[in-house]
Parts: C-alpha cells; structure tokens; sequence
C-alpha cells in the first residue's frame, strides 16, 4: 500500500508542473505623466528649452482623487510634479514628440485599471488650502489663498481642473480633452495648462512735445525724481513719485466635477463681481511703491523726433484690483537749456495737490485684472507742461518685439490664457 500512495503523489505533482492557470492582469503598466494641454490657443511663442529662474518656479503640485469602479473615492496624489528641478537639471523632464515634452512626477504613479482620476494642479509662491465637500462623490473642490500679501515677485498660477482621466483615454495614447471627440488633445499625458492669478504692472515715461513747439536754439530736458524735498518756509517738506496700491487680499476658486466625462475645467472665482476684480477680495493694506529714473530725457535741438522711453517702475506683480483706490503721484524736474546754460528749472508734479487716483487720470484703466499685464506709458509734455496716460493692456505673458518673453512661465511651449 505505501509503494502505490508515494506513486500517486509523484503522480499529481507532475500534473501540477505542467498545466496552465490564466489569471486577470491586474499589474499597473503605463506610469502616469502630465504634459501641456493644447486644446485652447497659445499665447506665447514656442520654446524648446526650459528655464525659470526669472519667477523660480521649478515645480508645481497635484494631488488627484481616484473614483474607483468599485468603493469610495479616495484621495490619489498628493505630490510635486518636476518641470525642471533647478535651472541645470532637466532630468525630470523627458521629451515626447516634438515640441511636446512631458512633466514626471517626484514618485512614480500608475493608471488604475478601472475607474478615473480627477487631477487639480498649481504652482507659484503662494500654497492654497484645499478642502473637498463631504458628500459621498467629492464633486467640489476649493482653493483659498486667504490674506496673501502680494510683493514685487510674487507669482500664483493654477491650472484647469483635468477631470475624469483614465485608462480608456491613456490606453489609446491620445486624450479627448474638450469633448470634441477627436482624441487628440494631448499624447503622452494628463492635459495641464496653468492661469495667472495675479497682474502686472509697468510704468515708462517719455518726453514729448509737438512740432511747433520745438524750438531752434531750446534743449529741453525731463528728470522723474524719486524724491524731492524743499522749504515751504515752515520747515522742510518731501514729496515721492509714489503708486499706493493694495496688496493683501483672498481668493478662493472653486471647480465642480459635473460628470461630463474626460475633460479640463476651469476654475470658477467665487468672490468675483463688480467690487472684487477677478474674485479677489481686498484688505486695506496698501503698498508703498515709488517710481524713479536716473535718465535725462531729452528733447533735441530742432529735431523731428522726440525723447526716448524710460522705465520708472520695471514688470512688478500686483494684486487684481480697482484702481479707482490706487492713489499715484509723480514728480519731475524740468529744464530748459540754451547750449550748455540752463536757464529754467521747475519742479512740477501730478497728483501733490490733487490727490489724484489712477482711474482719474485720462486714458487710464479702471482695474488690474487677473493674468493682465498693464503698461502706463507717461508722456510729458515740458513745453505746455502737459502730462499723459496712454496704458496698454495685454496678456501677462506676451512676446517682446525682439522675441524674448517678458515673464516666462511655467507651461512648456509658452502657454498661458487669461
């Protein structure tokens, strides 16, 4: 009997060596990347290389909510996503089909085989609070940069809400975006396009006078002075070219998944209306800024032209507000030369006397909106002694006429919206 059992075993052991058992592939394959999404118009030229010191910005961060097949949804990632770790390394970037290059993750995520991630990125100097709703499909999100205090350098940018991404649309490699049904938005990873939430602004200055104006044998010459102190006979006084806008303020986005299927969203500004210029809602603290140029500018002996173009406040970041509140004053000295002799000098001023405010001024805008940059162009008049404003406004990133970008920005091929 014991010869006939140890048989058997050896029997079935060699049974079990050679058969089959087919199992479900439930081992994640494809690494989860993000890539700029190119569904809406660009607005800055494309760029091959990527470099950020100018805003320092070499990073952004996401996290993400799974929406399993089965169960609850959960939160997925919570991480930094690597555009470039500093402004030598570009390891954490690798390329896809060109221009395309697609952003990896600080740790290495999976798609899940089922269900969909909701992914809600930003990046800058500012880190909002982010709370979910509580009920039992997380539909809403919000992002709340409470009491941020704006300086000369900040930079806050958030990116469209990527919704509903999954292996049904990486599997293919092509991701249906916008619902248009082409499937063929983005290639190699979640679409992410990121928004400036702040302004910026620019103050120049030019001497300018007409042609009849002009005189055969007159230099005339303008100075924007940071400060000037005189004795009003009582004792001495100082006057400052000066802005005094607010900077400090709360900005809460919120961005509800409607189940629309795979898509980007924007944000909404919950606070926006005719007070809180893109849903900013301001304090009362307010910002000394002074102007100043150590140039002459100068109007030439019987030319045709006329001064050069000088900058007194160079490209600054500033909280979206209503400049009917920004109180600005400028002053300069003026001078009038025959040869090397001066024979008139003034010191005049816009706004000591007036207490002007921006939005007084002609040809000003009414607000500072978000993800706007605003050029003052100040045009002094030292013949009639006349004073104006002639502002430009255009999206925060824009091409310089030499090709050079003013602000870079976070989004490879230069891709920022307002």
């Amino acid at each position: 009997m014991k010869k006939y059992f140890i048989i058997a075993v050896a029997a079935l052991a060699a049974s079990a060596a050679c058969s089959k058992v087919e199992t479900v592939d439930t081992t994640p394959d494809k690494k989860i990347a993000f890539e700029v999404a190119n569904y809406t118009a660009q607005t800055k030229a494309d760029t091959l290389s990527l470099t950020n010191a100018e805003d320092g910005i070499y990073q952004f961060h996401t996290f993400a909510y799974q929406f399993p097949t089965i169960g609850n949804p959960r939160e997925f990632m919570n991480d930094d996503i690597f555009a470039w770790q500093d402004a030598a390394q570009t390891n954490k970037l690798t390329s896809g089909s060109s221009p395309v290059k697609v952003w990896a993750t600080e740790m290495d995520y999976y798609w899940p085989k089922t269900g969909y991630i909701n992914f809600y990125s930003y990046a800058g100097t500012h880190t909002p609070a982010e709370t979910v709703n509580d009920t039992a499909d997380w539909k809403t999100v919000t992002f709340t940069y409470t009491d941020a205090v704006i300086d000369s350098t900040s930079n806050i940018l958030v990116a469209d809400a990527a919704l509903h991404q999954g292996r049904a649309n990486s599997a293919a490699n092509a991701f249906d975006v916008d619902n248009d049904g082409n499937g063929a938005d983005v290639t190699a990873g979640v679409p992410t396009l990121f928004h400036h939430q702040l302004a910026k602004i620019i103050f120049d200055v030019e001497a300018r006078t007409t042609e009849a104006k002009k005189s055969a044998n007159t230099v005339w010459k303008v100075q924007v002075l940071g400060t000037h102190t005189y004795n009003d006979g009582t004792g001495d006084v100082t006057i400052k070219s000066n802005i005094f806008p607010i900077n400090k303020g709360t900005l809460a986005l919120s961005n509800t998944d409607d189940a629309t299927g795979a898509s980007t969203k924007a944000w909404i500004r919950t606070n926006e209306d005719t007070t809180n210029i893109s849903g900013w809602v301001p304090t009362t603290e307010k910002e000394t800024i002074q102007f100043y140029t150590s140039d002459t500018l100068t109007i030439a002996v019987n030319t045709t032209g006329n001064g050069v173009r000088d900058t007194v406040l160079a490209a600054r970041s500033v909280m979206p507000q209503l400049t009917n509140g920004v109180k600005f004053t400028l002053v300069y000295m003026v001078q009038a030369l025959h040869g090397s002799t001066v024979y008139l000098e003034e010191i005049r001023t816009v706004g000591i006397d007036a207490d002007k405010v921006l939005s007084d001024l002609a040809g000003t805008v009414t607000s500072w909106g978000a993800n706007k940059k605003i050029t003052y162009h100040i045009i002094i008049d030292p013949v009639s002694e006349k004073v104006t404003f002639d502002p430009a406004v255009e999206d925060y990133d824009s091409i310089d006429a030499d090709g050079n970008q003013d602000i870079i920005n976070i989004n490879e091929n230069g891709i920022v919206n307002p």
